[in-house]
C-alpha cells in the first residue's frame, strides 16, 4: 500500500511527481529541452541542499525517491536534447540511487558526495555541450569565389 500512496499523491513535497515529467516530453526544440534539463537539474540540486546529504544517517527515503525521479527527468531531457555523455552520467549514477533505494543504510560520506557533486559536473557538461553547438552554428560559410570576367 506504501507504493500507491506515493503514486497517488501528487503533492508531496520534495517530490518530483509524474506531472513533472509529463511536462518534458511535449517539448519539442533543443532549446526547449535544454531549458528543461537545467530545471531538473535544479531540482536535484534544490534536493542535495538539504542536510541530510551531508549527513548520511539522515537521509530519508523521500529524498532518495526524489533524487530519482528527478535524475529520470534529467535523463530523459538529455536524451531529447541529444546529451550523449549527460544520459551515460545519469545511468552511471543510477547505479548509487537504485541501492540507495533498495537499502538506506549503506548511505555513506562518499555516495553522498557523489550526488552532490554530479550536479556541478551536469552543469559543466550541459554548458560546454550548448558552447559546442553554439560555436558549430556560428562558422560562417564560404561561398565559391565568384567567376573573373
Amino acid at each position: 500500500m506504501r507504493n500507491m500512496h506515493y503514486q497517488s499523491s501528487k503533492h508531496r513535497p520534495g517530490l518530483a511527481t509524474a506531472d513533472c515529467m509529463e511536462r518534458a516530453p511535449r517539448l519539442g526544440a533543443r532549446e526547449d529541452w535544454v531549458a528543461a534539463a537545467m530545471d531538473a537539474l535544479d531540482e536535484i540540486g534544490e534536493i542535495v541542499s538539504n542536510q541530510c546529504f551531508s549527513h548520511p544517517d539522515a537521509l530519508t527515503q523521500d529524498r532518495i525517491t526524489a533524487y530519482a525521479l528527478a535524475l529520470m527527468r534529467l535523463r530523459e531531457c538529455a536524451s531529447a536534447a541529444g546529451f550523449e555523455r549527460l544520459m551515460k552520467a545519469c545511468d552511471a549514477l543510477a547505479v548509487t540511487v537504485s541501492r540507495l533505494i533498495e537499502d538506506r543504510s549503506c548511505a555513506c560520506r562518499e555516495k553522498c558526495e557523489a550526488l552532490t557533486r554530479f550536479v556541478v559536473h551536469a552543469q559543466a557538461m550541459i554548458q560546454m555541450s550548448t558552447e559546442s553547438a553554439k560555436r558549430h552554428t556560428r562558422r560562417p560559410l564560404i561561398s565559391p569565389p565568384l567567376p573573373a570576367e
